[in-house]
């Protein structure tokens, strides 16, 4: 019994190990449009994604020209609250060991809008060791009630250098859809560059489906309460 709990313990902490030594890179996620929840209201959120990223392997010697990518799918979960109606916060944390938190303003419309617009901030880390800033724009267009399209273009800076390469950020963002007049499911996109000190550009990619649960009473008279 012993033997099989070490054994557990140590591939625990093997995948644990792997994960911080290859996926090194900000959660590239969206699925938020440009609306926020209301104040009083809470939001859960989770999604499965797969994203392409830098691989920092120190150990090797890096071809700057050539830089390795890592593909790994991840799950994500999150939470948002409204603290007015204008202004939400939110935490996010995924298997690979990324997590962030920050808030959104609306400053284009309301809950109700065919067309909404908010800026955020979001203050990120990998495994506590890497760190970053992350600056995000929602803008979104509602058909209906039940549709959202969102653009959410991004810049992230990270202030650490790593694998002996400074200046590392992050521009480019995200695309989706999310389906559900309160409860909400969709699909994400996102599309990135990361630029650092003597490395060419690099494409990043991220994609995954996701579902938002809302919690709370305070919400516009259009939506089906259920």
């Amino acid at each position: 019994m012993l033997k099989f709990e070490l054994k557990i313990i140590t591939s625990l902490l093997f995948i644990f190990i792997t994960l911080i030594y290859f996926s090194s890179c900000a959660t590239l996620t969206g699925y938020q449009d440009g609306k926020t929840i209301g104040e009083g209201n809470g939001e859960a959120m989770i999604s499965l994604n797969v994203s392409k990223s830098p691989n920092y392997n120190e150990d090797e010697d890096i071809d700057l020209d050539n830089f390795p990518l890592f593909v790994f799918p991840n799950i994500e979960i999150g939470g948002r609250y409204g603290i007015s109606e204008k202004a939400d916060i939110n935490l996010r944390f995924n298997t690979n060991f990324n997590f962030s938190a920050g808030g959104k303003y609306q400053l284009v419309g309301d809950r109700s809008s065919d067309f909404a617009l908010s800026a955020g901030a979001e203050l990120g880390s990998i495994a506590l060791t890497l760190w970053n800033i992350q600056i995000p724009v929602f803008m979104s267009f509602h058909p209906n009630d039940n549709v959202s399209i969102y653009i959410s273009p991004r810049y992230i800076h990270q202030f650490n250098s790593f694998a002996a390469i400074d200046n590392w950020n992050y521009v480019g963002g995200n695309v989706g859809l999310l389906f559900g007049s309160r409860h909400k499911f969709g699909i994400d996109a996102g599309f990135y560059r990361a630029n650092a000190s003597g490395v060419k550009k690099i494409a990043l990619t991220s994609f995954g489906i996701g579902g938002k649960f809302v919690f709370g009473s305070n919400f516009p008279e259009y939506e089906t309460k259920y």
